[in-house]
């Protein structure tokens, strides 16, 4: 191989993984901000208080 198509493959391989990464990314920022907020007005329709389930801030995050 040329040395031009080693830098055009490494080029490539360099913007699958920034899309990969960014994907990713995306995925941990979805689920760090899904909270328990989220799940006690939908699942619960807000029948229990935190302090009912037993759960602390520390225990959210």
């Amino acid at each position: 191989m040329a040395p031009v198509q080693w830098a055009e493959l490494f080029l490539w391989m360099v913007a699958l993984a920034g899309i990969i990464g960014g994907f990713c990314a995306c995925m941990y920022r979805f689920i760090k901000n899904d909270t328990t907020e989220y799940d006690m007005e939908f699942l619960w329709d807000r029948k229990y208080r935190l302090k009912d389930l037993e759960l602390t801030p520390k225990q959210r995050k």
